[in-house]
């Protein structure tokens, strides 16, 4: 039985709980999760990334009749008895195989330093890609771009292109690679994903409570701080702990 009798658990979830399990906890109970709908809709990026949907099989033909292609698709699979579904931001196909997977991030004070949660988050989507037969232990590649910037199509298509050149010339891995308004995290696809994929099921399938993972960083602009046992950070110090 999944938790909360839930049918699926999204990728965005799992990487959610690695920032703080408590946290996602209070929010599927409070419905505050926003779940991607199910669309299997595909887009693809040609030449100069402009979207459009299509089919599944003008997708098939797509990939089979192009050397590159940049597109948008989720992925759905069944793991330990639980559907994982993820949508990643781009999975880049060459040659008809899924050579990398490409998950856009905005941040200003962090653009340097990747996050656990945000590595496990695209290793996830490498992941179901492997299990779906769409490529093999294909690349991760994490953008964080500076938020005040804003991604606009100019942008967007600059951050694809410069990592499809990445992707076919790097030599040494893990890389990242600095630019102005954004850095290119480029690593392995790393098999012990599923270890962190069994923590986070484990929740998932009741074999435990949730897990809290308190900072004063995290807490102080967390929205259950005045609900939640575990906080680190108390905005009215003359208040006693619940």
């Amino acid at each position: 039985m999944v938790r909360f009798g839930r049918s699926y658990v999204t990728v965005s979830e799992i990487a959610q709980q690695l920032f703080c399990e408590y946290k996602l906890h209070l929010s599927v109970i409070e419905g505050r999760i926003q779940t991607p709908a199910m669309e299997m809709g595909i887009i693809i990026h040609d030449e100069v990334f402009r979207g459009r949907r299509v089919n599944e099989e003008e997708f098939i033909n797509a990939i089979r009749s192009n050397e590159v292609v940049i597109a948008t698709l989720p992925l759905v699979a069944s793991i330990g008895g639980v559907n994982i579904i993820g949508i990643p931001d781009a999975v880049v196909f060459m040659g008809g195989v899924a050579r990398a997977v490409i998950e856009l991030k905005t941040s200003n004070k962090w653009l340097d330093r990747l996050f656990d949660s945000e590595h496990v988050q695209a290793q996830l989507y490498a992941y179901l890609i492997s299990r779906l037969g769409l490529g093999v232990n294909p690349l991760v590649m994490v953008i964080k771009v500076k938020r005040d910037v804003g991604i606009t199509d100019k942008l967007r298509r600059n951050m694809f292109s410069t990592a499809i050149k990445y992707l076919t010339s790097i030599a040494e891995l893990p890389a990242r690679v600095r630019f102005r308004d954004f850095v290119i995290y480029i690593s392995e696809f790393d098999k012990s994903i599923e270890v962190h994929l069994k923590w986070a099921l484990d929740y998932w399938l009741m074999h435990r409570e949730p897990k809290a993972m308190p900072s004063i960083g995290k807490c102080a602009v967390c929205e259950f701080n005045d609900r939640c046992p575990f906080r680190a950070y108390n905005p009215n110090p003359n208040a006693i702990n619940p």
